[in-house]
């Protein structure tokens, strides 16, 4: 069923739907959910298309602006998981957690009618949001992309929703200030494990209805991550021995036309493997910051 504003309403269960925008869900937009128990109505994220509008509950997968959209706007309960709490309550913890200069913020406002939550509430994992009637949401902390990014398990239709967990051929995205390779590998092996009836991520992939299909495009968006980990050790020994140095060179983006953003996630996510692989001793790191093969 598509509405009068263009977004198709896709039923997952019966008690969830899926809003999905006329792009499919492709940044900067996304792909929420909405879940209608017998006492309450929970959204899961807010997106340009679908504001937190006649919702008693909102659900934030994490702090980013494409899942916050009016988030402050929100006349039901907003949570977010405990570790992305602050940034969703603060402008300044916001800023600092995504490395946006002040002159972007003006940007967040305008185009994501973005502004901070104070009244943002936390939850950790495991927390059950109890919507009545036999409908339960319950939280699954799958950190990397953010430290507090999390899933949700809808019960009883079977429906996970992954977030930004999101099965895209870009791979994963983890060049946040706090964002750490480790945990999204085990955030990748907790996927894996994951049983349900429909897999529905936050943007254009999916929803994936086949336990099989899911799997394969999750090991397929997995390979991803371990592709530019081999692109930076192959930088390392051709003498490459910091981040800065790696930019351009196809770790994250093809040679090319590029973001304007490309050298800033670049920079961050080279470097983030880079310290990954220190801790794992495969690389070593000198005191002028210069990295070599162990």
């Amino acid at each position: 069923m598509v509405d009068e504003t263009g977004t198709e309403v896709v039923r997952l269960g019966p008690h969830t739907v899926q809003l999905r925008p006329e792009n499919g869900g492709k940044y900067p937009y996304g792909n929420p959910l909405v879940v209608q128990g017998a006492e309450r109505t929970a959204m899961l994220d807010a997106c340009l298309h679908a504001a937190p509008v006649d919702v008693d509950l909102l659900l934030i997968s994490h702090y980013h602006e494409d899942h916050t959209v009016a988030a402050g706007r929100c006349a039901g309960e907003v949570w977010v998981h405990e570790r992305d709490a602050e940034a969703v309550r603060s402008e300044t913890e916001f800023a600092q957690a995504m490395a946006v200069p002040a002159s972007q913020m003006d940007r967040m406002r305008e185009e994501f009618r973005w502004s901070p939550v104070p009244s943002a509430q936390a939850f950790v994992d495991g927390h059950v949001f109890d919507l009545g009637g036999g409908v339960r949401i319950t939280a699954l902390h799958l950190p990397g992309h953010t430290p507090g990014h999390s899933g949700f398990f809808i019960e009883p239709d079977g429906v996970v929703f992954l977030g930004d967990v999101d099965l895209s051929s870009f791979g994963p995205l983890y060049s946040d200030a706090e964002s750490r390779i480790a945990d999204f590998r085990a955030t990748l092996d907790r996927c894996a494990q994951i049983e349900a009836s429909v897999y529905a991520a936050a943007h254009h992939k999916g929803p994936y209805w086949a336990r099989d299909e899911y799997l394969a495009a999750l090991r397929v968006y997995a390979d991803v991550l371990d592709e530019r980990e081999r692109k930076v050790l192959d930088l390392v020994r051709a003498g490459a021995t910091t981040a800065e140095e790696m930019v351009g060179r196809g770790v994250v983006y093809r040679p090319g036309r590029r973001p304007a953003f490309a050298d800033q996630v670049e920079v961050s996510t080279c470097g983030k493997h880079l310290v990954d692989l220190v801790e794992r001793g495969i690389v070593a790191v000198g005191p002028d910051g210069a990295h070599t093969i162990v």
